[in-house]
């Protein structure tokens, strides 16, 4: 694709605008300084009209063929899915008609910053993407208040996306990670199921501080006891339930005596700090 290969011939150091810039031919000191009027992609894209063009951009980031790198103020990064289309093993079909309709739609008024634009526009062509894909209206997925939010926020895990307003626990569940990863630029980490119930919560600040002690004392305090570990389940309830005494630990779901005898000093302390 045309826009792959601008975005590729200047080294994924730029945003859209700039590679619109390149592909409709339009002279700018930016394009002058850098001669980016002598790439191959030098207005091999007049066929589209700026707005067009725009709309292009918006659908590759929802199909996830170009993201927006924070790190870089939204250059646009070529994804690894898109390298099978450049080799031309993979065709994308893009909807013309968004593509046709941006050229009598006004202009939106800014709603975010310069710096949060390019974010902003990748997490509403995310969000159409999702939307199209479960046939309901974009908002149900989320609000633009609520994208907006994410841009200027940019949470890098669950627990501070949960606290951005629109976001409730089942839109967490369903697009938490799906989101994260367009406002990274990277794929998230996987959180258990468990831990994702939590997130937003104080108890989830509280579950990592458990995991942790687990961890460190799955052979006792001299690293010589036999094995024992913990399920994320029953974590996630000792952080909700704050057992009071190691009796009360032992008769929680995924407990027992000996984890109780194990991992209750450590697990007691840590919920009296909380």
């Amino acid at each position: 694709m045309k826009a792959l290969s601008a975005a590729l011939r200047t080294e994924e150091s730029f945003g859209a605008g700039h590679l619109i810039d390149i592909l409709t031919g339009t002279e700018t000191d930016k394009t002058r300084a850098r001669r980016h009027h002598e790439l191959p992609t030098w207005a091999v894209g007049q066929d589209l009209s700026r707005r067009e063009w725009q709309a292009v951009f918006r659908q590759m980031m929802g199909l996830d063929l170009v993201r927006p790198d924070p790190a870089r103020h939204g250059a646009l990064r070529v994804t690894e899915k898109a390298h099978p289309v450049l080799r031309g093993v993979e065709n994308v079909i893009l909807r013309r008609d968004t593509i046709q309709a941006s050229r009598s739609r006004p202009a939106v008024k800014m709603m975010v910053s310069e710096e949060d634009a390019p974010l902003l526009s990748a997490l509403k062509a995310k969000r159409r993407a999702l939307a199209e894909a479960a046939r309901v209206p974009a908002y149900v997925v989320f609000t633009d208040r609520t994208l907006i939010e994410m841009a200027e926020a940019r949470p890098t895990t669950l627990d501070e996306l949960a606290r951005i307003s629109g976001v409730g626990a089942k839109k967490l569940e369903t697009y938490g990670r799906t989101f994260l990863e367009t406002i990274a630029g990277a794929a998230a980490p996987e959180v258990h199921p468990a831990r994702r119930k939590l997130a937003g919560r104080e108890a989830g600040a509280v579950y990592d501080r458990l995991q942790e002690a687990a961890v460190a004392l799955a052979r006792g305090e001299d690293g010589t006891q036999k094995p024992l570990s913990l399920t994320p389940s029953a974590l996630r309830h000792v952080a909700e339930r704050r057992p009071g005494s190691t009796g009360e630990l032992a008769r929680l779901p995924g407990m027992d005596e000996a984890r109780a005898d194990r991992f209750g000093p450590a697990f007691l302390a840590i919920l009296a700090e909380a």
